[in-house]
């Protein structure tokens, strides 16, 4: 299935489905009633609402959910090649058969496979998003309230400055992640590895030259 701009497509196209992957489980997923579970955990353990890293059952079918509505809306909007005419001996001619039969063509079950594909690829951007921000991002807990803190902008939350009145300690506490690297840098880092991983397996599946994505 090569064609000028695929690599491209299939860039901005799953690149997408793993971002809303990631708002559907994250504006969703919190609405969970059970606690969520660290990812990054050896032991999985329970973590506050809202932690980097942290991941419910509910959260990740919402981020499959986000990830299916991308991929069914970029079939029914990408101008796919069709399967087209015959020739007069009742035959496809080569370009146009189907993609799976090593044409170029885009019949119902070529769409099936990148709607399924599209879905996967973007529920895993999102857990892929969650194992990053465990890891790299650190997520700040209010020591009085049990509450996460979270940045404005997506920015990193400080430790410094926040005291107790009464006892002068530090009225925050980290739960998990290094500090490394803030929420915009999490979801930059994971719309590049998906990306680019997503290029990678398109070319696997649909032939899909890695340089289109220059063309």
């Amino acid at each position: 299935m090569q064609a000028k701009g695929a690599g491209l497509t299939v860039k901005i196209s799953w690149s997408w489905a793993s971002s809303a992957a990631d708002t559907f489980s994250s504006e969703l997923g919190i609405l969970s009633k059970s606690r969520p579970r660290l990812l990054t955990s050896w032991s999985f353990r329970k973590v506050p609402p809202g932690t980097n890293g942290g991941i419910t059952f509910w959260g990740t079918m919402a981020g499959f959910l986000g990830a299916f509505i991308i991929a069914v809306t970029s079939v029914l909007l990408l101008p796919f090649c069709s399967v087209g005419p015959t020739s007069m001996t009742g035959k496809l001619f080569s370009h146009n058969q189907p993609g799976f039969e090593g044409g170029r063509g885009w019949s119902l079950l070529e769409k099936l496979a990148w709607v399924v594909a599209a879905t996967i690829w973007g529920g895993i951007g999102s857990l892929l998003d969650s194992a990053l921000g465990g890891w790299f991002q650190a997520s700040v807990v209010d020591a009085r309230t049990g509450k996460v803190v979270e940045g404005s902008g997506g920015t990193k939350v400080l430790l410094a400055g926040s005291h107790d009145k009464k006892d002068g300690n530090t009225s925050r506490r980290i739960e998990s992640g290094i500090g490394f690297l803030d929420n915009n840098a999490v979801n930059i880092l994971m719309a590049f590895v998906m990306s680019i991983g997503g290029m990678l397996l398109a070319s696997f599946i649909w032939s899909v030259p890695f340089s289109t994505i220059f063309e």
